[in-house]
């Protein structure tokens, strides 16, 4: 976004032949970058022809740029269609394309603009693509969640770790790196605390999820997942940003409609739920940042979680949240908006828990959170596995939810690649894999 120009950077430089920092994003894509983008954005309502034309006119009204005519400029779109692979008619609406073809168009409509780099936020089926681009003298920068990918088709790889850079290397050095499989997986001496005795729970499923398909758009996010959660059981959902794991949340919540397939809650689909009705079954989410209501005193904002039930929260109850999150006892009447993220963490997990829920749901509990933090928080969800409580948790570090978990789930690019117990999964190769793509 501040390559381009729809931010604008608070300190540095971003050249290319001049300086560019701060400029408007015509006057960077005149300079000569293109971009596009993870959801793609082309002009629906247009054809395809007209897509590449207003890009090779630089979005400028008027005659085509230089001594071209009409039919030259025709022969150029048809020229960048063939070569990025676009097999349709170039009169056909860009709205009514299958999702793989609007890919191939806009990357054709950002070549148009005649680019020195291109910006691209894609997927496997590009790769050829990319390269060929590439060899033709264009600079491309990838941004992709894809491992595989991306380790595949760079030259060089550039490791960014909470906004700061943590490694720039050739591939195969990046993915050897200490530093950077710390950042993906987790800390390698997190012990956490296992189970004395391994679970040995009911075998009657409290979740269940039976062929899964999900996305955005025509976007495929999830495809045929399957996984099933026991009473008493703590199960982990493991993978790379952009695998697939918060929509997975998100579609068992009711939050999003899958495409296909079936979740189950004890013995009832909740396929045709609303998302309230799914909570009011036992489902408790603990989303992805917390949101905590700032304004509100964290003694409301657990009262908050108990909104469907049907009886009254006892000071009790409060006490027994206190004791289990001491660091949060003392500002009980304070806004949440004070707390700290680590903090904030535990308030959320605590409004969950006091909803009674049948299953606790954690979608990247250790975001953000300092290793004491973590530490903490994690010995919480150990207590919370040994009293019976049942828990699937989300979390890109690996090695910080197999240190609590029973079992797990490896993701990788919407599919479930493999599954088994956590102590099995700890030193499965597939892991590292899915993290930081295939050697």
């Amino acid at each position: 976004n501040m390559i381009g120009g729809f931010y604008k950077p608070a300190q540095g430089q971003i050249d290319l032949a001049q300086p560019l920092a701060g400029k408007s994003a015509f006057a960077i894509a005149r300079a000569g970058i293109a971009r596009t983008y993870q959801t793609t954005q082309l002009f629906e309502h247009m054809s395809v022809a007209e897509n590449l034309r207003i890009a090779l006119r630089c979005g400028r009204l008027g005659p085509v740029l230089g001594d071209g005519d009409a039919a030259s400029e025709l022969a150029d779109i048809e020229t960048l269609l063939g070569f990025v692979g676009y097999r349709g008619a170039s009169d056909a609406l860009a709205g009514s394309l299958p999702h793989v073809d609007k890919r191939l168009v806009e990357i054709a409509r950002a070549l148009a603009t005649r680019p020195k780099v291109l910006m691209r936020e894609d997927k496997e089926l590009l790769a050829t693509l990319l390269r060929q681009i590439a060899e033709t003298g264009i600079v491309v920068i990838l941004v992709e969640h894809d491992m595989s990918l991306v380790m595949g088709i760079s030259d060089h790889v550039v490791v960014l770790d909470a906004g700061e850079p943590l490694v720039q290397d050739t591939p195969e050095m990046v993915r050897q790196d200490s530093r950077v499989l710390e950042a993906y997986l987790g800390a390698q001496d997190f012990k956490g605390r296992p189970r004395i005795e391994p679970w040995s729970g009911e075998k009657f499923a409290t979740l269940t999820a039976l062929d899964v398909e999900a996305g955005y758009g025509a976007a495929p996010v999830l495809e045929k997942v399957s996984l099933i959660v026991y009473p008493g059981e703590l199960v982990a959902v493991l993978g790379a940003n952009g695998a697939g794991k918060s929509t997975l949340l998100r579609t068992v919540t009711g939050l999003h409609r899958p495409a296909e397939g079936s979740v189950i809650l004890d013995d009832r689909e909740t396929l045709h739920l609303e998302a309230h009705e799914i909570a009011g079954l036992g489902v408790a989410l603990v989303p992805e940042g917390r949101q905590v209501f700032p304004e509100l005193s964290l003694r409301d904002n657990i009262l908050l979680g108990a909104w469907l039930r049907k009886d009254p929260v006892s000071e009790a109850e409060i006490e027994s949240l206190m004791n289990r999150f001491p660091r949060i006892r003392d500002r009980i009447d304070s806004k949440a908006g004070y707390l700290s993220g680590g903090e904030q963490q535990m308030l959320a997990v605590a409004r969950a828990l006091v909803a009674r829920p049948r299953i606790l749901l954690l979608d990247e509990p250790s975001l953000g959170l300092a290793p004491a933090m973590i530490a903490e928080l994690f010995e919480v969800l150990a207590d919370l596995r040994d009293e019976g409580t049942t828990i699937l948790i989300v979390d890109q570090m690996a090695n910080l939810a197999l240190a609590v978990a029973d079992r797990g789930y490896v993701l990788e690019g919407g599919k479930i690649v493999q599954d088994g117990a956590a102590e099995a999964l700890k030193n499965d190769p597939m892991i590292e894999k899915a993290y930081l793509g295939h050697g």
